[in-house]
């Protein structure tokens, strides 16, 4: 049975539920104090109590309102305030009446061209003004993209924000929603406003055809961002009137952010030379779809308050975590399936040992990386990069014997014969096991990516040789070869 709706949250009218989760309710309520609607997000009091159960989420609750309340603009949805009451913590903000992009994009009638420079000049306008002011917002897609009933785009969910003065991102977390994410956020610790940019990138590709520029299952699309290039517009939508586009977008999706604009406004500025004349500045009202209310519950009985037409479409932070948190390691929520071959038992030490420094997120991390491998040693090995902290990091793999040397587990087969030099002997084919050794010593250099990179190495490789050769092929230039190479003969070894 749901709970109650309450009849306020702090000085606030609560008029109906927009959507609610494991974390928390989003609300449409009345502010009787300048007489306006306004959405609220909640979240659960137990939730920020500082504790070994969910220490991520408080801090991910206060970026967003610290991120989003510097902000004032036009294209970004407002945040009023933050306040605590009794029974929760939450965030008021700006009511936005309308639909997200995404029912744009699947809706049967398309957007045009000049209409979609008006959704990205908009867009870009608003991220600009964010990047200038140190926030950048990681998971833009159409999801938390709002067209409000008067035509203007809003960004919304500044839920996984980094602002300049924020730690919350670790080693081998990952953040964004699979399609979205740039390069940079599977491969490297640091990120800055260039993520956005090729999330934008990804967005105007999508717009103009109908597609995202990188499909597949989660582990695909991560593979072909890092690595593939993408197919050119022209060539997917077979209009070669598109083609002045396809230079922009190969600049916005560059693997290399150093190749990328180097901002929102280069982008913008880049849009602007192809728009025809007559852009719109908003959504023409032919266009605007109207408000949604699926989802909407509004307080048995109540007739007063602003007028029910819809709740804003942001999408829900205190209901779910982003939805790349459903699908990489280190972001998901605090459950998954035990891999075949395991008792729960068996990995549940090591899930309590990391929850201390990663939180509830831990067991997600240790049943993944136990996916293929075959001891208690292996795991903790493999998941130990996700710990920030080098002492902390000894400590953990130093616990119950699992020192780094024998961490990894060894299988059948002979180790590599090699010269007198050191050097591995050409010719020793691969062996079972290589790929799981390969992957758990990779995990410190590449991050979630690196079992997709040992299995497709391992898929054209007939000797450990060729292996570790495609996989040091494969290396972005800022991943240390020379520590990637000594790791995986260790670990084959």
């Amino acid at each position: 049975m749901p709970a109650p709706v309450p009849s306020h949250v702090g000085p606030y009218l609560i008029r109906g539920v927009i959507g609610s989760g494991a974390m928390g309710v989003v609300y449409l309520a009345h502010d009787p104090a300048i007489d306006r609607a306004v959405v609220i997000k909640t979240i659960h009091r137990r939730l920020l109590e500082s504790s070994d159960d969910e220490p991520g989420v408080a801090a991910r609750f206060r970026v967003e309102a610290q991120a989003a309340g510097r902000l004032t603009h036009r294209n970004i949805v407002s945040v009023y305030q933050f306040g605590e009451d009794e029974d929760c913590a939450y965030i008021v903000m700006e009511y936005v009446p309308g639909r997200n992009l995404r029912d744009y994009i699947h809706a049967p009638r398309k957007l045009d061209v000049p209409q979609v420079l008006c959704v990205m000049l908009q867009l870009l306008d608003g991220l600009h003004y964010a990047h200038e002011r140190g926030v950048v917002h990681r998971d833009i897609k159409p999801a938390n993209l709002l067209i409000a009933d008067d035509g203007r785009l809003k960004i919304t969910d500044f839920g996984i924000a980094r602002t300049e003065s924020s730690q919350l991102t670790r080693a081998n977390f990952v953040v964004g929603s699979p399609g979205y994410i740039a390069p940079e956020q599977y491969t490297d610790r640091s990120v800055d406003r260039r993520v956005d940019v090729f999330s934008a990138g990804v967005l105007l590709y999508q717009m103009l055809s109908g597609t995202t520029p990188f499909a597949g299952t989660d582990e695909a699309i991560m593979y072909k961002i890092v690595y593939e290039p993408h197919k050119p517009l022209t060539e997917v939508t077979k209009d070669a009137a598109l083609q002045p586009f396809d230079a922009v977008i190969d600049l916005a999706l560059a693997k290399n952010p150093a190749q990328r604009y180097s901002s929102a406004l280069a982008m913008r500025t880049a849009l602007k030379l192809l728009a025809p004349d007559g852009v719109p500045d908003l959504l023409p009202a032919e266009i605007v779809l109207p408000p949604a209310l699926d989802g909407f519950e509004a307080r048995p009985g109540d007739s007063s308050g602003p007028a029910r037409q819809a709740p804003p479409v942001a999408s829900q932070p205190g209901s779910a975590p982003p939805s790349a948190a459903r699908s990489q390691p280190g972001t998901g929520p605090p459950s998954a399936p035990v891999p075949t071959g395991w008792d729960s038992e068996a990995l549940a030490e090591i899930e309590r040992e990391l929850a201390v420094h990663v939180g509830p997120v831990a067991r997600v991390v240790v049943r993944r990386a136990a996916r293929g491998l075959s001891s208690v040693a292996a795991v903790r090995h493999a998941v130990a990069a996700t710990i920030i902290d080098i002492d902390a990091r000894e400590r953990f793999l130093a616990k119950a014997g699992a020192l780094r040397k024998s961490a990894v587990p060894a299988t059948a087969g002979q180790a590599p014969a090699s010269t007198a030099g050191g050097e591995p002997v050409s010719g020793l084919p691969m062996q079972g096991g290589d790929v799981d050794k390969a992957a758990a010593a990779l995990l410190p250099s590449l991050g979630p990516i690196a079992r997709v990179v040992a299995k497709r190495c391992a898929a054209t490789s007939n000797t450990r040789e060729q292996f570790v050769a495609s996989v040091l092929e494969q290396l972005a230039p800022s991943v240390d070869a020379r520590r990637v190479q000594a790791d995986l003969w260790r670990a084959l070894g």
